[in-house]
């Protein structure tokens, strides 16, 4: 039951209550959700409480509105191992999902930015290859990404058919590369209207930008950025604790200056 006395509003608690139901199977996936009115009448509060809990929950993603028939709980998302598996198709394929992938573009760039350049310590002559593509989890898209990689490291890549070939098993079964440590980046977007076109999704809706840097030992062999549905997929991290000096994994939270913040 919801307690009135909290300083926690009561449409939080009710926000919270549904969740937990959700993650606990007590809702299942694409089952109807309780209404406002039956809400309010399980829980004694008004409809403008119902409303927020509800609305709160389909901006997480975690219900959808279907116009004129009810609320229900939304597909489960896609979760993503950010420590384990680096190949989005073989995680997906291991949570029994169908993964596929749309190529937008895929050929040698001639105006990478200059930073991309500068992160693969490169003279702006040499060819980059880079790929624009969404990657689908049962023909849904989940994922808008942009992918670099210097074509000295893949020089016959321009060859390759993705929307047939898992990315990453190219990279590690025909050019046996084998990334030691990579870095990652992630901030809150709110999508433009191209990612929004692409994802199938609405502009200014929220989203995460991923920016993931791939090493060999000292050198940068892959960048990919993505643009990423927060409604249908989720992140894992693994992170070691204790005293140990040579830890697998580092976290770092970088702070927005307007807050005075370091990195911690």
């Amino acid at each position: 039951m919801l307690d009135e006395k909290s300083i926690i509003p009561l449409y939080y608690q009710l926000k919270e209550i549904l969740k937990e139901k959700i993650k606990d199977g007590s809702l299942k996936e694409g089952e109807m959700v309780p209404s406002e009115r039956e809400l309010m009448e399980m829980y004694n509060i008004s409809r403008a409480t119902a409303r927020k809990a509800l609305n709160d929950l389909m901006i997480e993603g975690l219900i959808e509105r279907k116009q004129g028939i009810g609320t229900f709980v939304s597909p489960k998302k896609v979760l993503q191992d950010l420590t384990g598996e680096i190949a989005f198709a073989r995680q997906a394929r291991e949570q029994g999902l169908n993964p596929s992938l749309k190529v937008i573009k895929a050929s040698i760039d001639k105006d990478v930015p200059n930073r991309i350049y500068s992160l693969f310590k490169m003279d702006s002559s040499e060819s980059v290859f880079k790929i624009n593509a969404v990657a689908n989890a049962n023909d849904s898209p989940l994922i808008l990404g942009t992918t670099y990689i210097p074509l000295k490291f893949a020089p016959k890549i321009e060859s390759i058919d993705f929307e047939k070939t898992v990315f990453h098993e190219y990279l590690e079964n025909d050019l046996n590369i084998r990334f030691t440590h990579s870095t990652l980046e992630m901030d809150p977007i709110l999508l433009d209207d191209f990612s929004a076109y692409y994802l199938n999704s609405t502009v200014g809706k929220p989203a995460l930008s991923v920016e993931r840097l791939f090493y060999v030992g000292e050198n940068l062999i892959l960048i990919e950025k993505r643009v990423v549905l927060g409604e249908r997929t989720k992140y894992l991290f693994t992170l070691k604790h204790g005293s140990d000096k040579d830890k697998d994994y580092s976290f770092k939270m970088k702070l927005d200056k307007e807050y005075g913040g370091t990195e911690e």
